[in-house]
């Protein structure tokens, strides 16, 4: 997925900040670089906007990282430094780490690199979210205690038995004229003598053994000494700014078969949904605290849709209560068994040996593959999928949990198409070991055997002045074994790395003629753009290739527009200028994409002078983002304007932002919102 990332590069230089965006792109982050090379210039950006990351080296004159440290922290900025350093030496590191610099990371090691931008940013996000929760938590804590006091609930907040907070609804429960007569008396001295302790100890326990909830029949005292029966519910919650316990009272008594009932599934006896999620917080919350590790075993009925639509829902109701029974005679009482969704099942297994949650899992697969059901006069046998995941203190939330142990049963049966079977849930790792190298070599094989396709997107006219000739860019998607589409983003890093991406750029450009001449001959005039990438640029080849290639096709070649990257472009400017300058005596077009993310922007718009200037999709997608600042991509539009360049917005998802788009002046929008990529250049431009 595509991040923005704004970046703040102190005294550096085009050359060295080049390279970093770049790579920053090739895996998949959206970089935007902003030079400043004096204190005015540094204050004056962090007061434009929020910044993700500031970077700088070690040969600067004048101002200094050290300095941003001095200014980040008294303004309180929260934004992570990272200096590159010449090379691996342990000094730089030591010094830096003294200097309180979030990463030091030598120029040479760009995987290194990749790696501490990406934690910093990941850390920056973390301390992001926590700042937000804080404040909602501040917000919804004085909401909270606003609803306490209008509620017709009896409620008491208390620490301990110490009562903190009691509602009138509570005092006029017990007959007191006001709430003040309760807080700071002890809550015990409201109950019958016989459950005095039995309150004070579930008290307790809710606070050593951090239960989410536990629920009492008690004997109430008012304040006349005359007494009623009660319904007690507590449950950690949070006043003042403190945790405590809250205490609901009712008058109305349930007996504990009524309260067992409604924790229970009606068809399988086994718990519900409300209450596996109750008891599966607290688990969460118990392991949070460490030392109570346990494992989570969902069991997904394999043919359940197919069972259903053959014998009906009274027959899966008997599948599931004689799956209940074998279940309830398999697991011990010690574990949670619940029905937490109609085709599965789940057991909390308060166990943290994995190997043994897994031996109960296949244990439980075999008994359920083995079991026969009958409903009426048919046969009834399923088999189950399994997914066994762990629950530990880095576990985050129930949701988390679900999902892993659920992906893990859902692994099985796209592994074999039957199910039948255990997974244990791994969490997936980055192998790159001979990564490149594999890549390079399934896209040597994709060329040969022509297993790439393209597809095409609509660029569309913002006005009508341009209606005879239609835009598209153009797409690569590499096919798999079973003929599915894969996209670029999974071998990016590998075009940019090895000389294979010329052989796939001139595909991509063959391929893209071959639609043209295709399309010319229906008479339909469509210009399309073709993405370019820095090995391209920096091949004279491709260019003897591309005439060639041209003269043969005998298509007009200014329908051709040639996308180069504002970053390659800036990286490799004297290869760019010359690569476009050929292109334009071929009358081909020129395109530069990602414009304004780079520090040089302006300079490659003079030295390329493109016929067509593609915004950044960072700038597009702030405007999606609820609250923004316009500023940035009207400024760059103006600038664009003024040179009489025609502008392009990506990456366009909404109505809202399209009309932005047309007030500020842009010529084509581009984006999903119009079409995604399909396999032919068939879009209505005429309805749109």
């Amino acid at each position: 997925m595509r991040k923005n990332v704004q970046l703040m590069f102190l005294g550096m230089s085009a050359e060295e900040t080049d390279p970093i965006i770049r790579l920053l792109r090739a895996s998949r982050l959206a970089p935007r670089g902003h030079l400043v090379s004096n204190e005015q210039e540094f204050l004056s950006a962090l007061s434009e906007r929020s910044w993700d990351a500031i970077l700088f080296t070690t040969d600067q004159s004048g101002f200094s990282g050290k300095n941003a440290m001095h200014h980040l922290r008294r303004l309180d900025k929260d934004i992570p430094l990272i200096q590159l350093v010449p090379n691996s030496d342990s000094q730089y590191l030591l010094q830096g780490l003294k200097n309180n610099i979030q990463a030091v990371v030598p120029l040479e090691e760009k995987e290194l690199l990749i790696l501490a931008i990406r934690r910093e940013l990941e850390n920056l996000e973390t301390r992001r979210k926590l700042r937000q929760t804080e404040s909602a938590l501040s917000d919804a804590e004085e909401q909270y205690e606003s609803l306490l006091e209008s509620s017709t609930h009896a409620i008491a907040c208390c620490d301990g038995d110490t009562v903190l907070f009691a509602n009138q609804s509570l005092a006029s429960l017990l007959g007191f004229e006001s709430p003040t007569s309760l807080i700071g008396t002890s809550l015990s001295l409201c109950f019958s003598q016989n459950h005095k302790e039995e309150l004070q100890e579930q008290l307790q326990r809710m606070q050593t053994e951090n239960l989410r909830s536990v629920s009492l029949q008690l004997t109430a005292l008012r304040a006349d000494e005359t007494e009623f029966n009660t319904n007690l519910a507590l449950r950690p919650a949070r006043y003042n700014n403190s945790a405590c316990i809250q205490v609901s009272l009712s008058a109305e008594r349930k007996e504990e078969e009524e309260v067992l009932q409604d924790k229970l599934d009606l068809v399988s006896g086994l718990y519900n949904l409300a209450h596996f999620n109750s008891e599966l917080d607290e688990t969460l919350q118990r392991a949070l605290e460490g030392g109570a590790d346990c494992n989570m075993l969902y069991i997904s009925l394999d043919n359940y849709l197919e069972i259903r639509s053959d014998i009906g829902i009274e027959g899966c109701d008997q599948i599931v209560r004689d799956i209940s029974t074998l279940l309830k005679k398999h697991v011990n009482k010690a574990h949670l068994l619940a029905r937490p969704e109609e085709d599965s099942f789940a057991v909390v297994y308060h166990d943290p040996n994995p190997d043994k949650a897994y031996n109960l899992a296949k244990k439980l697969c075999k008994a359920i593959s083995g079991n026969i059901s009958e409903s009426g006069s048919t046969t009834i046998q399923t088999t189950c999928s399994i997914g066994v995941a762990t629950i530990s203190d880095n576990t985050p939330t129930r949701k988390v949990i679900l999902e892993r142990a659920r992906s893990a049963a859902d692994g099985i049966r796209a592994e074999n198409q039957r199910g039948n079977g255990v997974k244990l849930y791994e969490p997936s790792e980055s192998n790159t070991d001979d990564a490149t190298t594999d890549k390079v070599f399934i896209l040597e094989d994709a060329i040969q055997h022509n297993n790439l396709k393209l597809l095409f997107q609509p660029i569309v006219a913002l006005n009508s002045q341009d209606i005879t000739d239609h835009h598209y860019e153009t797409f690569l998607r590499l096919l798999g074994e079973d003929a599915e589409e894969i996209s670029p983003n999974d071998f990016l890093e590998t075009l940019d790395q090895a000389d294979i991406s010329i052989k796939v750029d001139r595909w991509v450009i063959k391929e893209t003629m071959l639609n043209l001449q295709r399309e010319f001959r229906r008479k339909k005039r469509n210009r399309v753009f073709i993405n370019l990438s820095s090995r391209t640029l920096r091949d004279r080849k491709t260019l003897l290739w591309l005439a060639e290639l041209l003269r043969k096709a005998g298509l007009p070649a200014n329908y051709l527009v040639f996308q180069i990257s504002e970053n390659d472009a800036s990286s490799y400017l004297k290869h760019a200028k010359l690569f476009a300058d050929s292109l334009r005596k071929l009358h081909c077009q020129i395109c530069i994409k990602h414009f304004g993310s780079s520090i040089n922007s302006e300079l490659v718009l003079q030295q390329i002078n493109p016929d067509y200037v593609k915004l950044d999709g960072s700038y597009i997608q702030e405007l999606n983002e609820a609250g923004a600042d316009n500023k940035d991509v009207l400024k760059l539009l103006h600038m664009l304007k003024a040179q009489q360049k025609v502008t392009i917005a990506p990456l366009v998802e909404g109505t809202r932002v399209m009309g932005t788009l047309w007030k500020a002046g842009v010529d084509f929008v581009q984006g999903n919102y119009l079409q995604s990529p399909k396999d032919a250049m068939d879009y209505d431009f005429f309805d749109s």
